[in-house]
């Protein structure tokens, strides 16, 4: 995976794209929820894993039972199969709505406290 994330506690912050999102990473640094379901503590890996990751297009959440990967929400003006359009693999989208956009307050937020040197905003 070619990219520059953000990791916030339990969250992950990415510019979206094919380079991004692909089927098969070159390395592993957080090992997520593995293959899904009960992967960490067959692994050994403590209890938790990512509660979402958030992208320049939308955000992703895991199922509470088989730990997938679905969308969740896209940001106005897309939609959820142009989202997709920039995914190597595919996940759900039945629960995808549009997000409402940003205020000005958030959006300074996002670019002071989450990504301060602009590396992804």
């Amino acid at each position: 995976m070619r990219c520059s994330v953000l990791c916030l506690p339990q969250h992950h912050l990415y510019a979206a794209g094919k380079a991004k999102f692909v089927r098969r990473l070159d390395y592993l640094t957080s090992p997520g929820y593995l293959g899904g379901a009960d992967e960490r503590r067959l692994a050994g890996l403590p209890d938790g894993g990512p509660a979402a990751v958030v992208s320049t297009m939308g955000i992703f959440r895991f199922d509470l039972h088989s730990r997938e990967m679905y969308l969740s929400g896209f940001y106005p003006e897309l939609t959820a199969e142009q989202l997709l359009e920039n995914m190597e693999f595919s996940v759900d989208v039945s629960r995808a709505a549009e997000l409402p956009a940003p205020d000005g307050w958030e959006l300074e937020i996002l670019r002071t406290e989450c990504d301060p040197q602009g590396l992804i905003l």
